[in-house]
């Protein structure tokens, strides 16, 4: 199938991401100014071979054999042998996740698989996906109005409005948790419905998993998901900056800020 081309102008991920390259060394793709990789003698440097000079990357993902790619408003690239190659997809792309030897794209016109034969669109084609969540069972998408999800054995969809864009998806504790456009945790209850839990002065840019922990990038620090008496709380791993995303790397979590670069904490 032939795809036509689509840019907007409405970034929605306007902020650092990071990842590993290998064990030593980080990737990272600071708001708009393209990718950087960490330097054998300290500092960094770009590392931009295969990629358009003027990309914007929504996310850096990790698939399968920890094969990088490249999330980006010039469709999706992935990374090998020190270079970046073009996957195809020419449309926005937010996400990706591979299950098997099948990749997932959620774009800004719905859901995408990549085969052997080429890539497919699946689900959603009216609407940007701006995440999704694989389990054995389900498939989850997070949309502009709220998530969706589909049935892998019975071939059904469920829709879960609420009235505002969910930008990341992930599970705490068996339960699906979304992050809201407004730095909102939105939190399945157990009963097919989700309560929106807003942290009083905190905005949440993302939720990230690392280890056995999953942590919350807000724009007043890190803090670590934890359930105290029964309900979700945030522990405070570090307050000062915004963090957007981080890595954690042989006992040391990297940060990605939107203002003070990559910093670094040890983790245990």
């Amino acid at each position: 199938m032939s795809l036509q081309p689509f840019r907007t102008d409405h970034l929605l991920f306007h902020h650092s991401a990071v990842c590993a390259l290998d064990e030593r060394r980080l990737l990272i793709s600071p708001a708009g100014r393209g990718l950087w990789r960490s330097a054998e003698g300290g500092g960094w440097e770009a590392f931009m071979e295969g990629i358009p000079a003027k990309v914007h990357v929504n996310r850096l993902e990790q698939g399968a054999e920890r094969r990088i790619f490249a999330c980006t408003n010039h469709g999706l690239f992935g990374l090998s042998h020190d270079r970046w190659s073009d996957m195809q997809l020419p449309l926005v792309c937010y996400a990706y996740r591979e299950q098997g030897n099948i990749g997932f794209a959620a774009t800004e016109r719905g859901l995408w698989c990549h085969t052997p034969k080429g890539w497919k669109s699946i689900a959603s084609t009216g609407n940007a996906v701006y995440d999704l969540l694989i389990t054995p069972q389900f498939i989850y998408l997070a949309l502009p109005w709220g998530i969706a999800m589909y049935d892998r054995l019975t071939c059904t969809w469920e829709q879960f409005p609420m009235k505002t864009a969910i930008v990341r998806l992930t599970a705490f504790d068996g339960a699906l948790l979304g992050i809201t456009e407004d730095g909102e945790v939105v939190l399945g209850d157990g009963r097919g419905g989700f309560n929106r839990l807003r942290m009083p002065g905190i905005f949440v840019f993302n939720a990230v998993r690392s280890g056995h922990s999953l942590h919350f990038c807000t724009d007043r620090g890190l803090y670590r998901a934890a359930k105290l008496r029964g309900q979700l709380s945030f522990v405070s791993v570090t307050l000062g900056c915004p963090v957007t995303d981080l890595e954690l790397i042989d006992g040391q979590l990297h940060l990605a800020t939107l203002s003070e670069g990559i910093q670094t904490i040890p983790w245990s």
